[in-house]
């Protein structure tokens, strides 16, 4: 394949320099050569063709310019050098589908449009359009007249607007994208130049303010530095800086109490909000999560892998597949986390058990609320309770640690009443799973902090999920299979699916010719027969009594 794609590329040098060198003379001198005139070595006609490959040269710029589409046909060699690069390469060459269409399609369009002016004005030579283009050209014309132009510059139109997204709509759309980004952009450096303003007219008055209390201390306008003085104006600056609390205080409470992050801020990490209407102050926190990976590393992972393993010709799926979660930001609802925290301290303390402090740890789904009790509190007294903060906090499934493995507090998990949906491209498309060495990667879903749990399958090979109708089954087998599907080739990896159902797994009837296991003239590729699953169990059972055997005699435990 490597000496094949090296020949592919150096033959389309070839044809593109034989079409760069096109001469309109070189056809009429290699057409009248006899035979015995290619072998005069110093005074042969071959001499005077100026093609720089000469005989066989002249005969092909002659096909390709003059016969079919004039100096489009340039773009024929680019064409063939690309399926040459992608053979020398190993890639599945039907990548390159949609590219070599479209280029032939360019080639025709353009030569076409070509031979209409050369029709209408024979501004230029034949060798522009060819006469296939000419030709093409001619018979638009004749059956649409003028409107044979307008038709060719809305083609050429719309074929220039699909080489750049292969979406019109998004084209479309693009220009007033852009504005709106403009718009967006002008309307945040004006507030950035309103807060700069107000925060250099609030340096100005407190300059202001200093030289006035400096003055005032000694009428003559030098400073007192006597003890009392250095007293009231420290007394003074707490009095200030009082004030500025309780504002902010008032400020927080008019405003709706839900704090939005929104993606890529500066606090996308953390968010540490003060909510201290009582005694014991409540931080809470939002998990920045893993780092996203790039857009195609995954991809370009997945085809370096598929390039490794020749038995089976298998292209990897995109992760374009994948849906795009909305970018509306992490919601933070502060109200919600205020009313929890005060439920939760007052219960424990109608039980005589004494906080010190409280943190919130904001999850998609659930928030873990830490309490670090007081050194005379037992744990198990808290952990006694939960019932009680149950009923307390109306929530499903309220959960307490005691305490929190390797801190010294206790965590009571108190579900959100509004859950973020977690979408599954946010998970593989994270540098975590994209990086990952598990043989069989499951990501699962997020954690309380905002990262990725993820499990290696080899390492439970025994699975069993189990729930109430609507729990969640059905997704977390698909997350299963979607996950070993993006990180899997079907050399290393067979599925055998039963599915008595016959709803829940239709939808991987696709993937029969790469990733399902059938018995010997199954009809189904999916085991949806009672009878027929039995069977097909059995057979598993057998061929891993086989496996067992392998291991056994090559003395080791596993595959690996």
């Amino acid at each position: 394949m490597e000496v094949a794609g090296i020949l592919t590329m150096a033959i389309s040098v070839l044809l593109l320099l034989s079409i760069a060198s096109y001469h309109p003379g070189d056809y009429a001198i290699v057409k009248s050569l006899s035979f015995d005139s290619f072998f005069r070595i110093d005074q042969g006609p071959a001499l005077q063709v100026n093609n720089w490959l000469s005989v066989a040269g002249a005969y092909i710029s002659y096909l390709f310019v003059n016969i079919l589409f004039g100096y489009t046909s340039i773009i024929l060699p680019v064409m063939i050098f690309a399926a040459g690069w992608y053979i020398f390469k190993n890639n599945v060459l039907s990548d390159l589908n949609w590219p070599l269409a479209y280029g032939l399609w360019m080639i025709v369009l353009i030569s076409t449009i070509a031979g209409w002016f050369y029709n209408e004005y024979e501004a230029y030579s034949v060798a522009w359009s060819g006469n296939s283009g000419i030709l093409f050209a001619g018979i638009l014309q004749n059956i649409l007249g003028i409107g044979s132009v307008i038709i060719l510059i809305v083609l050429l139109f719309v074929s220039l607007l699909i080489l750049v997204d292969r979406d019109l709509q998004k084209t479309l759309g693009r220009p007033k994208s852009w504005f709106s980004s403009y718009k967006a952009k002008r309307e945040s450096d004006r507030q950035e130049r309103q807060r700069a303003d107000a925060i250099r007219r609030r340096q100005q008055a407190d300059e202001a303010q200093k030289r006035r209390a400096g003055a005032e201390n000694n009428g003559d306008g030098t400073e007192d530095y006597s003890i009392d003085s250095i007293v009231e104006r420290s007394q003074e600056e707490d009095r200030l800086r009082e004030q500025e609390r309780r504002r902010e205080s008032s400020e927080l409470q008019k405003k709706p109490p839900r704090a939005v992050l929104e993606k890529g801020s500066e606090n996308e990490a953390e968010i540490k909000t003060e909510l201290d209407d009582d005694d014991v102050e409540i931080s809470v926190y939002v998990g920045k999560g893993d780092e996203e990976a790039d857009a195609r590393e995954l991809d370009r992972q997945n085809k370096q892998k598929a390039k490794e393993i020749p038995v089976i010709k298998y292209k990897f799926p995109g992760i374009d597949l994948l849906d795009t979660p909305p970018n509306e930001g992490n919601e933070v609802d502060l109200e919600e986390i205020k009313v929890n925290k005060k439920i939760i301290l007052e219960k424990l303390r109608r039980h005589k058990i004494e906080i010190l402090s409280i943190n919130a740890i904001v999850g998609p789904t659930v928030t873990l609320y830490e309490i670090e009790p007081a050194p005379d509190v037992k744990i198990s007294k808290i952990e006694s309770y939960a019932n009680d903060l149950k009923m307390a906090t109306a929530a499903h499934g309220l959960r307490i640690i005691a305490p929190i493995p390797g801190r010294s507090a206790v965590g009571i998990e108190v579900p959100n009443k509004t859950r973020e949906t977690v979408f599954i491209k946010t998970i593989i498309n994270t540098r975590k799973f994209v990086d990952t060495h598990f043989e069989l990667p499951v990501a699962m879903g997020k954690t309380i902090e905002n990262e990725v749990f993820m499990v290696d399958l080899t390492r439970m090979p025994h699975l069993l999920i189990a729930g109430a109708t609507g729990s969640g089954k059905t997704v977390g087998i698909n997350t299963i299979i979607t996950c070993l599907l993006y990180k899997c080739h079907p050399d290393d990896l067979k599925f055998i699916l039963i599915d008595p159902k016959k709803i829940e797994l239709s939808l991987y009837r696709n993937i029969q010719n790469h990733f399902l296991a059938v018995l010997p003239g199954s009809e189904e590729p999916i085991v949806t027969d009672t009878d027929a699953a039995l069977e097909t169990l059995q057979s598993v059972t057998k061929e891993m009594d086989e496996r067992y055997d392998l291991l056994k005699m090559a003395m080791v435990r596993d595959l690996k």
